[in-house]
């Protein structure tokens, strides 16, 4: 009889153990088949939408991570999707930002913590000044002191997108700005 009790306890723990594997590495996690799927689903769940895209993103630094860059009615967003072991699910940035007509650009960012030393970070954003050929971000370097801007020229769909990873705190914002083809400054907001 007391050798039923073992082997039960050890049967229990065994089932215990299994059920801890399964959701710590979470491999029974439904995601989609593609990145589009897992897209629509993260807006139909967040009951936005549905956005026309405008471009799809693969992270450079991280393939697992596709970004689409919709707009709806007068808004816009950037929609992460993450593969994971299941498939691809919603990473963030489905919410919409109203785009400000009365404003050069609209922008927004977001930050997701990889570690807990290193930040990835998307800084996206509309523009409505037909004028503006050329969105700049402007960084400062904590540890040098040196300007590092980014810059990224407008397309057709009038939509810009930085991405870039960096330890927590390593760089400070200074501005965004918007240039015209000869690289004059049409719009500039402080980000500090």
């Amino acid at each position: 009889m007391n050798r039923k009790f073992v082997f039960a306890g050890f049967e229990w723990l065994a089932i215990l153990l299994l059920l801890w594997l399964v959701w710590r590495e979470d491999l029974f996690m439904p995601g989609s088949f593609t990145p589009e799927q897992a897209h629509r689903l993260s807006e139909s769940g967040f009951h936005y939408g549905p956005s026309t895209i405008v471009r799809k993103v693969t992270v450079p630094f991280d393939q697992h991570q596709v970004i689409f860059l919709g707009t709806y009615n007068d808004w816009f967003s950037a929609d992460t999707v993450v593969k994971k072991k299941g498939g691809w699910m919603a990473g963030g940035g489905v919410g919409g930002i109203k785009i400000d007509r009365d404003k050069a650009l609209s922008y927004s960012w977001e930050g997701s913590s990889l570690s807990r030393s290193l930040m990835t970070y998307k800084f996206y954003g509309y523009v409505s000044d037909d004028r503006i050929t050329t969105v700049e971000l402007l960084m400062t370097d904590k540890e040098t002191g040196k300007l590092a801007p980014m810059r990224e020229a407008v397309t057709e769909d009038r939509m810009f997108l930085f991405l870039w990873e960096s330890k927590q705190g390593s760089a400070t914002w200074q501005a965004i700005r918007g240039l015209d083809k000869e690289g004059g400054v049409l719009y500039e907001q402080s980000l500090s």
